[in-house]
């Protein structure tokens, strides 16, 4: 009697626990100061693993991948773990693509984030581009942005920025490249690549082809074919109303429930249900 009490009590307590488990959101990678391009001599980069409350959590590691060589912050040069965050030294000029990876293997997008020790930095999308969008591309020297610029586009020159800035107006496959600033013969960027992407096709639904327009049509074909029927039958087949109210009400006590976005959890819960079952047995 007593051990299936605590078998009892362990299957309530378990479950508890599984159920007022807080779910984890989306971890991302986050740099500060917001950018992906900095001037070696600065003061150091900020990178730490986030969600999407903008706080940090706890079991991922920022890593970082070059050359083919994946590495760890805090066993890594330029990387220096500090208080929970990972510091990246900007005194060497250096690219990769960064990332946060957790105890069982998950991993962010990956961020890739270059130190450069030229005299000027193209500003421009790391991230793929939609087609159709605008995009300002700004040419940025350690003081600032860099007036008087000409921007080129796989080697030659497309336009010219008296603010620094240059706008590609709805942009195309045709946009693609790798971009870059300059001014004058002794100051150019590095080359960047701008990537375009379409965007992911939008589903329209017409209301002639929705299944409750087909419900209503199948309905109203129905009567010529059952008018015929002896009434007995067909009050068999057609269960009064009440009958389907009672079965929506008795779906309706269920809505309590959660949904199964946890399927590790409910396979968990099954398996000590059948354990407590075969020790009550």
């Amino acid at each position: 009697m007593k051990m299936r009490l605590l078998s009892v009590i362990l299957l309530y307590g378990v479950c508890g626990q599984l159920l007022s488990a807080p779910t984890v959101s989306k971890v991302s990678l986050s740099v500060w100061p917001p950018s992906t391009k900095f001037f070696t001599g600065n003061s150091v980069g900020v990178l730490s693993c986030d969600d999407d409350d903008g706080k940090t959590v706890d079991g991922w590691t920022v890593k970082r991948t070059r050359a083919g060589v994946t590495e760890m912050c805090g066993a890594a040069a330029g990387l220096v773990l500090k208080n929970s965050l990972c510091q990246l030294e900007l005194s060497n000029p250096s690219d990769g693509a960064y990332f946060c990876e957790s105890s069982s293997g998950q991993r962010s997008d990956e961020v890739n984030i270059i130190v450069s020790a030229g005299s000027l930095i193209l500003d421009i999308p790391s991230s793929p581009v939609w087609t159709g969008s605008n995009v300002t591309l700004l040419c940025q020297s350690k003081e600032g942005k860099q007036r008087n610029s000409d921007f080129n586009k796989n080697g030659e020159r497309i336009g010219f920025g008296p603010e620094g800035t240059l706008t590609l107006i709805n942009v195309q496959k045709s946009h693609e490249g790798l971009y870059s600033c300059s001014a004058g013969v002794d100051k150019k960027s590095p080359e960047f690549r701008l990537t375009v992407r379409d965007p992911p096709p939008t589903t329209v639904k017409d209301p002639s082809s929705t299944p409750k327009a087909i419900t209503q049509s199948s309905r109203t074909s129905t009567p010529q074919s059952t008018s015929k029927k002896d009434p007995e039958n067909t009050n068999k087949k057609n269960p009064p109303a009440n009958n389907k109210s009672k079965r929506k009400d008795e779906e309706d006590e269920w809505d309590w429930l959660p949904s199964s976005d946890l399927p590790l959890t409910v396979s968990i819960m099954s398996g000590l249900v059948s354990v407590v079952f075969l020790v009550l047995v």
